[in-house]
């Protein structure tokens, strides 16, 4: 089992050296718990990204800690199309920002919320 004293190292290990100087940010796409999420173009590259920022305070249970590891590392080896992307991770002195695909179009959750109720053929195709 990896240290959670590890956290960040582990996140960085897999993703080199990058650094938030590469990328513009823009405004702000939404809110969470930990964090943020905006909008950001990679300076060189000329592609937009999503920038979620989790601040390194909110993470001081042991167990967030583990659970949000996991969850990066196995986004970053996977790669399907319905399942977003993560480019790589960032780690600041106060946060860890996670560079990752952008979903121009939003999350499920406010899909179906908008919409209130989904045709079963159509909602069986989205959760298949």
């Amino acid at each position: 089992m990896q240290k959670v004293s590890d956290f960040y190292l582990q996140i960085n290990k897999n993703t080199g050296q990058s650094t938030l100087e590469f990328y513009r940010v823009g405004k702000r796409l939404g809110r969470g718990a930990f964090g943020k999420v905006n909008l950001g173009m990679h300076k060189l590259a000329k592609k937009l990204v999503a920038l979620k920022s989790l601040n390194k305070e909110c993470l001081t249970d042991e167990a967030q800690k583990l659970k949000l590891m996991k969850e990066v590392n196995l986004l970053l080896k996977l790669r399907h199309n319905n399942i977003v992307k993560i480019y790589e991770t960032i780690e600041t002195e106060k946060h860890l920002i996670i560079v990752m695909e952008l979903c121009a179009g939003g999350d499920l959750l406010n899909y179906v919320r908008k919409r209130r109720r989904l045709k079963e053929p159509f909602a069986k195709n989205i959760f298949k």
